[in-house]
């Protein structure tokens, strides 16, 4: 890979290029599903490219192609890419200056998943649909192994060669019972790790949770009058309001309205950076830190070979940065990216994703769960996300859930079914006033959708238990 990366940059110095950056992007996945004791998917696909950014003349330039065979012509494409983007330019391209980084990494993992027979990830799969099925209101049991391989060869002008290598593994189960009404639980995570944590998620344990929670819905759990009440979030629920209310908009590309014609603005608008704009209550501090190994949102250096780092989007309650990338820095005032720039294959240009974005825990609060309800008189305790909906600017959202029970003199008491909280963004962080003290962090989805073309990026989310107050809560 180094050779061609070599050959890209010795193309690039026959042009008049202020700048020039090339990617190969190395992609293998495995998707294994078993649906109600059959094989349903099982498929292994692997997609290989080369990507080439120039800057010429203050304009952008960018060219992909799976042909390694052409380079000459790979790099002429994205310097008449360039030359047309100079008409219509609205200023020249800037990036933010950053350190020469020659590097080789590699995600940390045990079992390469790749490397574990088939026979051996069919077996689990088949436990975990017999358990869900026991009972003959399980109507439909699903089970899945997920894994997903990513080389990335980088290379620029500036002297930046960096290789860069991610496994990923993820585990999901779900039940779908049918009574009256059809009501489904799921259980799923996925992290940067091998197959080991495939183990550590256990099917037989998972599968049995899924299912009993699944006949709760259909046979015990009640609907909830519309009110307002005290609100805990399990951690997946919080990091799924997470990546809504403060991931989309705190990614800076759309904050400057870039994606204002696909997915909308921001309510976080770039004249409130530096402003001590209150986004929510004391307590809450939202870090991006992809630098925590194991988490799916990890990596060393993002796609523009800018080293990732950790930062606080929301401190003490204060709106205090985007994520970013080198462009959307500079324009912005800040002297370095934050390394936010991340692509989904190699035919997408790097764009700003979020990564591993979570709520700090209180070393102050509660230390489990038990602890944490046990002052709680009346409330709701919310888990698993079902749907969701926000607006365009990412104000108001409504979330519903799975699964929910009733709190009642400091414990769980009735399940509930199809609950759904809505709010407006900052009056909902600013009525935060408990968290757990331990951390749990989840692979969500596992994949966010952005961009135009889609770009589908993995991310992780949580926290510890959180709780909101006078949150409007119904079931339908």
């Amino acid at each position: 890979m180094e050779e061609f990366l070599d050959k890209v940059m010795n193309e690039v110095e026959k042009y008049d290029v202020s700048f020039a950056e090339a990617r190969i992007y190395d992609l293998t996945d495995e998707n294994i599903l078993v649906r109600n004791g059959q094989i349903d998917r099982a498929t292994k696909n692997s997609d290989r490219g080369l990507n080439v950014s120039v800057i010429k003349d203050g304009a952008r330039g960018f060219a992909m192609s799976y042909n390694f065979d052409n380079i000459p012509q790979l790099v002429e494409n994205a310097v008449k890419v360039a030359k047309a983007s100079v008409k219509k330019k609205r200023k020249d391209v800037e990036l933010t200056d950053e350190p020469v980084i020659v590097d080789t990494y590699k995600t940390d993992f045990k079992i390469d998943t790749f490397e574990v027979p088939f026979e051996e990830k069919l077996e689990l799969l088949l436990l975990s649909d017999s358990i869900m099925r026991e009972n003959p209101q399980i109507k439909v049991a699903q089970s899945i192994i997920d894994t997903r391989r990513v080389k990335l060869h980088f290379s620029n002008t500036e002297g930046t060669r960096i290789n860069q290598e991610q496994l990923y593994t993820g585990a999901s189960v779900d039940a779908t019972a049918v009574g009256t009404e059809i009501q489904k639980r799921s259980h799923h995570d996925y992290q940067m790790r091998g197959f080991e944590f495939v183990k550590e998620f256990n099917f037989e344990i998972e599968s049995k949770k899924a299912a009993d929670e699944a006949l709760s819905l259909i046979n015990e759990a009640k609907n909830l009058e519309k009110g307002k009440t005290t609100l805990v979030l399990d951690p997946y629920m919080l990091g799924l309001t997470i990546h809504e209310s403060t991931g989309h908009p705190t990614e800076l590309d759309r904050a400057m309205g870039f994606e204002a014609d696909f997915a909308g603005t921001s309510f976080l608008t770039p004249d409130l950076l530096g402003k001590d704009y209150r986004y929510g209550s004391d307590l809450v501090n939202l870090v991006c830190d992809p630098t925590i190994p194991d988490h799916l949102g990890h990596y060393k250096y993002d796609d523009e070979g800018v080293a990732a780092k950790r930062f606080n989007i929301v401190e003490d309650g204060i709106f205090k940065n985007y994520m970013n990338d080198r462009e959307t820095a500079r324009d912005n005032g800040y002297e370095h990216s934050f390394g936010n720039s991340r692509m989904s294959l190699y035919d997408r240009i790097p764009i700003v994703r979020m990564s591993h974005l979570y709520l700090e825990p209180d070393a102050t609060g509660p230390k489990n769960f038990e602890e944490f309800i046990a002052d709680i008189p009346d409330g709701i305790y919310a888990k698993g996300w079902k749907s969701h909906s926000i607006d365009d600017k990412r104000m108001n959202f409504q979330f519903s859930t799975e699964i929910a029970w009733k709190i009642e003199n400091g414990e769980l008491s009735t399940p509930i079914k199809n609950l759904t909280y809505n709010d407006a963004t900052p009056r909902f962080w600013g009525s935060l006033d408990m968290i757990g003290r331990e951390n749990h962090i989840l692979g969500l989805g596992p994949t966010c959708g952005k961009g135009v073309p889609m770009q589908a990026i993995w991310i992780s989310h949580g926290g510890g238990w959180a709780r909101f107050n006078d949150v409007n809560v119904f079931s339908g």
